[in-house]
């Protein structure tokens, strides 16, 4: 099982203060492949919600204690 998480940072800054954090909170995905899926629909929603220009960043964490 792994759950989703998106870092999106306004580009051209260097400092993590000025990142968002995106936790999944429809997840946890039973494969690294549907986490990957997800990922990028949140990345999409960020883009349109937030109007500067971002890079993102992205992880898919094993989730803990859960198995299949």
């Amino acid at each position: 099982m792994f759950t989703a998480m998106v870092l999106a940072c306004a580009m051209g800054t260097a400092s993590p203060e000025t990142c968002i954090e995106a936790l999944d909170e429809l997840g946890p995905y039973a494969t690294k492949q549907e986490c990957y899926v997800r990922v990028k629909e949140m990345a999409q929603a960020l883009a349109l919600t937030i109007p500067v220009p971002m890079q993102f960043y992205f992880k898919c964490d094993k989730v803990k204690g859960v198995t299949l």
